[in-house]
């Protein structure tokens, strides 16, 4: 929602978003940090980035498939709804 109100460019998304992080999760992106450091790749500098670096991360791989079967087997009542992808 705060990228909605002001633009910001990529690599202050990315910084917004890491400061939030706490736990685990900046624990997990130090490393990560240090670790392209490292290899001499380069820092992760857009928020579509980090998103896809996250996402292997923490959201195990059969969530998707699971989360479509559960939504498949929706019903309200007696009655079985239809999903329909909106485009």
């Amino acid at each position: 929602m705060i990228f909605d109100i002001d633009r910001y460019s990529e690599e202050k998304k990315v910084k917004l978003v890491v400061v939030e992080f706490t736990d685990y999760a900046i624990v997990w992106w130090e490393r990560l940090v240090v670790e392209r450091r490292r290899n001499r790749e380069r820092p992760v500098s857009t928020w579509k980035e980090l998103k896809t670096i996250m996402k292997k991360m923490y959201v195990p791989k059969h969530y998707y498939r699971e989360s479509f079967n559960r939504l498949q087997m929706i019903t309200h009542g007696s009655k079985s709804v239809e999903y329909q992808k909106k485009l």
